[in-house]
């Protein structure tokens, strides 16, 4: 997940400061916590969105409803809700989720698709690749 990525490998905050960034209501309760060999470490990002700096969005039962029935494979509630921002009200997604990213192809919105390293190399000054998944390369669909 991107946020929990953010947060792990140190770029959430170059990340908002070098662009508007909204989560999915459901993405932003799914990242509460991330693993590595120090342990398990909580995230919290209240703070980033009491400041505005991380705007929730939500979508409506409706708006979940509608994406929910056309997806051939089950993603997660971030997801979902994520891909019903994208249907209903044109926002972007940046996801390194497979299925999610083949849902967008099949649903004609690769387009709205932003692969992690293509906001990265926007930061001054540009930032790497935390993880070779992020690349358009191996989440691109083919």
């Amino acid at each position: 997940m991107v946020l929990v990525d953010a947060v792990k490998d140190g770029f959430l905050e170059a990340l908002l400061g070098g662009h508007a960034i909204g989560a999915a209501r459901a993405a932003r309760h799914e990242a509460k916590f991330y693993r590595d060999a120090g342990g398990v470490h909580p995230i919290d990002l209240e703070p980033y969105v009491t400041a505005g700096r991380l705007v929730e969005l939500s979508a409506t039962r409706s708006e979940v409803d509608a994406i929910a029935g056309v997806l051939q494979r089950r993603l997660g509630p971030g997801e979902v809700e994520s891909l019903a921002l994208v249907v209903a009200r044109g926002h972007r997604f940046c996801t390194a989720d497979g299925a999610a990213v083949r849902a967008m192809k099949r649903l004609g919105l690769l387009d709205r698709w932003v692969p992690l390293e293509e906001l990265l190399a926007t930061l001054n000054p540009p930032r790497p690749v935390p993880d070779a998944k992020y690349s358009r390369v191996a989440a691109e669909p083919k």
